[in-house]
């Protein structure tokens, strides 16, 4: 299981990190990501940090 969070300092607010993720978890509001679904879906793949050119998403096992 993991557990995601997005920095929302961080956040260039792009929402391909929202476009990226398989498990469709994130969501994006016109300005900021955010957690819109259920993170126990979460993969770990890590999809959404590859494409977080500003590095406000983090994914860690628990």
């Amino acid at each position: 299981m993991f557990v995601v969070t997005i920095d929302e300092d961080t956040c260039g607010g792009c929402g391909l990190c929202a476009e990226g993720c398989p498990a469709r978890i994130l969501g994006f509001n016109g300005e900021k990501a955010f957690i819109s679904g259920d993170e126990t879906e979460c993969m770990g793949c890590e999809a959404c940090i590859t494409v977080c050119e500003s590095g406000a998403i983090s994914i860690m096992e628990i």
